[in-house]
Order: structure tokens, then sequence, then C-alpha cells
């Protein structure tokens, strides 16, 4: 079949798509001719369908997340496109720029940090994203040229109630007052939330962090370094909660919900003065699928698949529409929710993209020392 033919049988079929039970019967007969699942031509997909790709590679980071998106994204895609997805693990940035350097690109979308997409783009190692078909239905300020947002997720401070009863912590200055709250802090290894975090507990309201004075943050960090140890993964960092090594810690709310729940409200959390960013999908110049890859995005932003993923991972939904289809059961704990959002910093990633190499160095630098 030509491309010409399969567009013809596609576009008479679109045009029936406001179908009579007869319209319907022609409807479905063309889209067998042509060989497409109906159920794709409502993603949009005129121009995915005529480059017929067989595959879209996902790359993510593994672990729970891997079972959740198959869940929530990948399989769900899979049945009302007919189009097969692939997975993949750790889409760093060294991989990203080789493939494209050496013309062996195998991957077709990536969970990515905002921060490095936008940096990627930049250095000529992403496509930019078809807004055309994509469409910008995220909350305000996550996008970038280069980067769709895919996910919410927040740095919280989380603290041991036992220890605190009746007044509990509420805010990075009580994180950083060790004498009227002992103990020790946990603070990631790979700076996440630190300085945004350090900021506030000096002072600074959370809407005018950025951009971040970092000698200033770095002075306060310098306070606290003797009562921090270290996570390095988010099982660390429950770890030195459920061992009693720390008595708060600044983690990522995915790891909060879990360790409040199992713990019946010993451990507990709050979203005032978090640390709100996304993730965002990223396409790699070249990649397999083509222009098919974009029918994939637009497809995971709808409400269904988001509010899928929150209940799978606890990663917050992106757009307003899914925000508001969230089950009252799930509300608390959803970073989106417009009374949780209003209480968080809004991580910048055009900020972190420009700074995040050499702040992280002098991080390391304190934080070692």
């Amino acid at each position: 079949m030509t491309n010409r033919h399969l567009q013809d049988l596609l576009d008479q079929a679109r045009d029936l798509q406001p179908v009579t039970s007869q319209r319907r019967r022609d409807f479905l007969r063309l889209c067998a001719a042509a060989g497409i699942a109906p159920t794709l031509l409502s993603l949009g997909a005129k121009d995915a369908l005529a480059s017929n790709p067989k595959e879209i590679v996902l790359s993510a980071w593994g672990g729970e997340a891997r079972s959740a998106f198959r869940s929530a994204y990948m399989d769900p895609f899979t049945k009302a496109s007919g189009i097969k997805m692939g997975y993949d693990s750790s889409p760093e940035d060294g991989k990203i720029k080789a493939m494209v350097e050496n013309r062996n690109v195998i991957w077709d979308v990536m969970d990515l940090d905002g921060f490095a997409a936008i940096k990627l783009g930049k250095q000529g190692f992403l496509r930019p994203i078809d807004y055309s078909v994509v469409g910008r239905n995220a909350l305000p300020g996550l996008a970038s040229d280069f980067g769709v947002p895919s996910y919410l997720l927040s740095y919280v401070l989380v603290y041991d109630a036992r220890k605190f009863g009746a007044n509990p912590p509420k805010n990075w200055a009580d994180f950083w007052n060790v004498g009227k709250f002992p103990g020790k802090r946990g603070l990631w290894k790979w700076m996440g939330g630190a300085l945004e975090a350090a900021l506030m507990a000096d002072g600074v309201d959370k809407d005018k962090v950025y951009p971040i004075d970092v000698p200033r943050a770095l002075k306060k960090l310098k306070e606290l370094r003797s009562n921090v140890l270290l996570w390095d993964s988010g099982a660390d960092s429950l770890q030195l909660l459920r061992n009693g090594e720390v008595s708060m810690a600044c983690i990522w709310h995915t790891r909060a919900n879990v360790i409040q729940r199992e713990r019946n409200g010993r451990f507990r959390y709050t979203w005032e003065q978090g640390l709100a960013s996304c993730d965002v999908w990223g396409v790699p110049k070249n990649n397999p699928s083509g222009d098919a890859v974009w029918q994939f995005i637009k497809f995971v932003q709808g409400v269904e698949p988001q509010v899928r993923l929150l209940s799978l991972l606890g990663n917050g939904p992106v757009t307003p529409a899914a925000t508001a289809a969230v089950p009252q059961a799930l509300r608390a704990d959803n970073p989106g929710t417009p009374e949780n959002w209003a209480k968080q910093c809004k991580v910048n990633p055009e900020w972190w993209a420009q700074h995040y190499e050499a702040t992280l160095a002098q991080y390391t630098d304190l934080m070692s020392s």
C-alpha cells in the first residue's frame, strides 16, 4: 500500500468519525483496509501512521517506574494505537549524546529532568517538541522547547513524629534548628532541594528563591553540615529514618508517602515550602519511530494515564484536567493539588540548566569536607 493510498484511507476514516450506524460500518471498513486501529485516529495520528512505526522505545530509570509506566502509559497506548512499546533504562546525558553523535539512536522518548532536557536540547541532542500535536496542556511554567512535562515530583520535609509530639517542625527554619528539634538531618547526596531549602531556612520567601544565591545557600548549609547524613537513593533515605539515624530528612514526596503509611503515622511530612518540580519527556534527534512519538506523548498527557500513574507511583499529574480528576482519597498525596501546590517553591529548570554542574561541585565539596 502506498503512503498516499494509506493517507487517503485515513482522511476518509477521519471524516466518518461522527458516525451514524452506517457510517460507523464504513469507518471500521476503511480502518481495516488501512491496517490500523480505529482508536488511533482519535489521537490525531495522521503523520505517525504514515510512517508505520513498529515500536516506540521509552527509556526511564527502572525500578518501580518500569511496571508503573507499562501499566499507566505503555500498554494502554499499544491497545489504542497498535504500536508496540519497548523499554530501556538509564537515560543518562552521556548515553544520549553518544547515541546521537554516533548516529545509533535506539530510544524514542526519555524520562528526563527538566533542566537536563533544556541543556541537551540547546546542545543539539534533542528534537524540539512539536506542540502542534502534543499541545501545551500542562500547568503553567512547566513546558520547555525540548521537554514536555510528564509528572510532578516534590522534595518535602519528613520528620519522626514520635520525637516531636505536639510541636512538630513546620518549615526549613525548623529543619535547621537543631537546638529546638534535636537529631541528625538527611539530605540528598546529589543536592536536589538542598540549596532552595537552605535559602528558605535563611528567611528567603519561597517565591523569591530564584535566581539562587549560591554563596548564601552554601553558607547556610555549612551551619548544618555537622548534623547532616547524606542519602544516595530513595530506599536509603527511608532507611535513615527507620533506623532512627535522622529525625528529619528532605526526601521525595513519593518516599514520604510510603514511610508515612507503613509506620502508621510515626513519620509525617509537610507540603509547606516543598520543592515542586517535574520530569519531562525528551525526544532524541533521529529517533527511530520518527513523528509517531508525538502521539505517544499526547496520549500519556490524557486524564486517565495521568491519574493512573498517581495511583501507582504517587507522581502527580501535570495537567489541570487530570488534577481535577484525582479521586478524593489521593488528593492529599498529590503535589499538584491546588492547596499543596500553593505551599511549595517551584524549582526553576532554566536556572539549573545553566548552573547545575558548577553548583553540584561546590555542594559536594562542602558536604564531603
